[in-house]
């Protein structure tokens, strides 16, 4: 199966593309091309997908309804107020999931890392429900699952529960404030290791956990992580506490996370301090952007999927508005800004902009998506080439 594809602005000109098996196979000049059957790209800009590498599908409610919150007065009263309200939901969940995939799809994701609640209320529920997902959107979205235990891997007597989950499709453990949750940091950190060792997976912590009780127990990650030889198979999401010290506190921890090449994933938040990336960045340490909120949740109502969105949020807040800066979002989204090869797989997003650092500072609609050439979202989806 093969198609071209004519007039298409990609490595700083316009190009005509064979896609073919899956794979770009030739990119020649525009105007330096034969007449050959092709569907017009009409200038329009291509760019790598993304990835979202830290989502929860489970949490979410449903977008044409209102459902109240409260204030709560603790992590664990907003724990609780999340399982009440989610209880009446229970029926729609999987349709809310798929619809969110399908969004991310809209926007250009094409990978995702997704954390699924385990506790001994739910048991392997949810995750039943996203390996049915994985399975039914395999070829076109990459779904990795983290064993996550909400409650707290300790605090909620999860590990034989996180054991059975990695037995049954998840690849990654996860864990959540081995000290503000489950007040044991060693004893938390220790069981994550050890699954994480004798199941071969990888680890991805939520970091909650404020100042220097965030920066000990980062160290303490950094110290498991070199201990069980699990170098560059280990990330620390949020991590809140990486902005709330002062830099020259935080450029250690930073050292050593680039070090042991341990990555750290934001989403952007604006209601609170986030690690400073400029910092991360210039040592050397892989930072990402992840969703977490899908939308409406329990958690806030100010949730999206868009990463191209997010990524220019990060650029707006630490004023990234020049084209070097610009460009270097793409890495934060598992993408790069805009360079193809032939041999590279047929995944790319096409949208209306004149360069990648426009992209990054427009986030226009995405209008065709791309998955190993074969068209599979976008506004432009129902027109675009047909494979």
């Amino acid at each position: 199966m093969e198609q071209w594809l004519s007039n298409v602005l990609v490595n700083g000109a316009l190009h005509n593309l064979l896609l073919k098996q899956g794979v770009i196979a030739e990119i020649v000049p525009a105007a330096n091309s034969e007449e050959t059957p092709s569907w017009d790209a009409q200038g329009m800009l291509m760019v790598p997908t993304f990835k979202d590498y830290h989502v929860h599908l489970d949490k979410a409610f449903p977008d044409d309804q209102w459902i109240s919150r409260h204030q709560v007065a603790s992590l664990y009263d907003q724990f609780q107020m999340e399982k009440d309200l989610l209880v009446p939901l229970k029926s729609g969940q999987k349709e809310r999931a798929r619809g969110i995939l399908q969004q991310m799809l809209a926007f250009g994701t094409t990978r995702v890392r997704v954390h699924v609640d385990i506790d001994p209320e739910i048991g392997l529920s949810h995750l039943t429900m996203v390996r049915e997902l994985q399975e039914e959107f395999l070829g076109t979205l990459t779904i990795e699952i983290v064993a996550f235990p909400q409650q707290g891997l300790i605090r909620s007597q999860s590990i034989n529960l996180i054991k059975q989950a990695l037995q049954e499709g998840a690849t990654i453990v996860g864990g959540v404030d081995p000290a503000g949750v489950d007040r044991d940091i060693e004893a938390s950190l220790q069981a994550i290791f050890e699954m994480s060792v004798a199941h071969d997976t990888e680890v991805d912590i939520h970091l909650h956990d404020p100042g220097h009780l965030g920066l000990f127990t980062l160290e303490r990650i950094m110290d498991y992580t070199e201990q069980t030889g699990k170098m560059g198979k280990v990330a620390v999401s949020h991590a809140y506490c990486l902005g709330e010290v002062s830099e020259s506190e935080s450029l250690p921890i930073a050292k050593r996370l680039a070090l042991l090449d341990i990555a750290i994933i934001t989403s952007v938040p604006i209601d609170s301090a986030m690690p400073r990336v400029a910092q991360l960045r210039a040592e050397g340490v892989r930072v990402y952007l992840g969703s977490d909120h899908t939308g409406l949740d329990a958690w806030t109502p100010f949730g999206f999927t868009d990463q191209l969105m997010r990524a220019r949020r990060m650029a707006d807040m630490y004023r990234w508005n020049d084209d070097e800066r610009l460009r270097s979002v793409y890495p934060h989204l598992g993408s790069t800004a805009g360079t193809f090869q032939i041999g590279d797989p047929a995944d790319f997003i096409l949208l209306t902009a004149v360069n990648a650092e426009h992209a990054a500072a427009a986030a226009p609609p995405r209008e065709v998506v791309s998955v190993r050439g074969v068209p599979v979202a976008g506004r432009q989806l129902q027109n675009a080439w047909k494979i």
